[in-house]
């Protein structure tokens, strides 16, 4: 622990911050070098992703390169970054610099990740649906921060905690790059040529269960209840859930068990698919899928992470109102499927990728925990 060592000078937010107020009118192309609340991955600093697919509409905020962002909605996210680049920023966050003598303008980024900084911002949130702070309020609040020569000290070692958390995270993209590079090979027509493999369609090899459950009543109430919210977009990783009693759900659920993989039908484009292998109910968006007639489920859910099928899904999904994939359109989907052992051997090299993302997964977030134990410690 640092925090008996540490000296400590009182001050208010305004002292050492000000909000860049640069409103923009985005014009097209503009969509290219803007940043969302989206964008800003909880607890980390480095913004990796960014841009639009559509036009931007309404006035957004100005921000240059190392500008700090913070998303004001939802303060609980504890969403705070560095601009990349000189670009547009979302109205539902607030630019901010350093100013003045008792900051360094590269310590305030992490003292705002700070629980110091991030529960006091919760607190001062206003509204029930989407928590929202304000600067005029948020410029006055008083906060206790150590000295500069400390400073300077504890960012050395706060910088090399992101340092390790960069490249734990580099690791993590390319183990994900090449499982996306390794489904696209194993599932192309091309490589299941060489096994006889025979085209198919889900009509023929997929079983969705069909029928709801009453999810107030005996005992599904005490089930887990997984909703699209509870599935990692892209990542097939299933989130943090509740029971169907925590989540107060009262309409109709899916019953599904250990063996059932759980497909997301609206907005197919976000491709979320988990394999929950639990007892549960889910939400009437999300089709409970198992694999027959030769089709084994765990092959079923890789194929329904490769890019022919989601291009397929994405397609379909397209002719309605809200981006769905209905039953009919599911079940049209054709495939090559090969023989029982091709899809085992398939499927273990896959799950082999899943396990070291899952290590490197477990190693960033000792790190971040790490990180954010000496982050805290520096509280008077």
């Amino acid at each position: 622990m640092i925090k008996s060592n540490l000296s400590f000078i009182n001050i208010k937010f305004g002292e050492i911050a000000e909000l860049v107020s640069s409103r923009v009118n985005p014009k097209p192309g503009d969509e290219k070098k803007y940043i969302g609340l989206e964008h800003l991955d909880s607890g980390y600093l480095k913004i990796t992703r960014w841009g639009s697919d559509v036009i931007l509409k309404g006035q957004k905020l100005g921000m240059k390169k190392g500008d700090i962002l913070f998303a004001k909605r939802n303060a609980y996210l504890r969403r705070v970054a560095i601009a990349p680049f000189d670009g547009i920023f979302s109205a539902h966050g607030m630019v901010i610099r350093p100013i003045g003598n008792k900051i360094l303008p590269a310590f305030l980024p992490y003292f705002m990740q700070s629980n110091q900084f991030m529960n006091r911002a919760i607190a001062i949130s206003e509204g029930s649906l989407s928590p929202t702070i304000k600067w005029k309020i948020l410029e006055l609040q008083s906060f206790k921060i150590p000295t500069i020569d400390q400073q300077e000290q504890l960012l050395k070692t706060l910088e090399k905690f992101d340092h390790i958390l960069d490249l734990k995270k580099g690791l993590q993209g390319s183990i994900l790059n090449l499982k996306r590079i390794s489904i696209s090979k194993f599932f192309s027509k091309k490589y299941l040529k060489q096994y006889d493999a025979k085209e198919v369609s889900f009509l023929e090899t997929l079983d969705i269960v069909s029928g709801q459950v009453d999810p107030t009543s005996e005992p599904y109430k005490d089930y887990p209840h997984i909703a699209p919210d509870n599935m990692e977009k892209g990542l097939a990783t299933l989130l943090p859930y509740n029971t169907a009693r925590e989540d107060n759900v009262k309409s109709g659920k899916y019953l599904f068990d250990d063996e059932h993989i759980l497909y997301s039908k609206i907005r197919p484009n976000l491709r979320k698919v988990v394999f929950p292998k639990i007892k549960g109910v889910c939400s009437a968006d999300v089709y409970p899928l198992k694999g027959k007639n030769g089709l084994t489920t765990e092959y079923l859910f890789y194929l329904l992470q490769s890019e022919h099928f989601n291009q397929y899904a994405i397609g379909t999904s397209m002719r309605t109102g809200m981006p769905k994939i209905n039953r009919q359109d599911l079940c049209a989907y054709k495939f090559h499927l090969p023989p029982e052992d091709v899809q085992v051997s398939t499927v273990n090299k896959l799950k082999t990728l899943d396990d070291m993302y899952i290590e490197i997964n477990n190693a960033i977030s000792s790190a971040f925990n790490l990180k954010g134990s000496y982050l805290n410690s520096m509280e008077s």
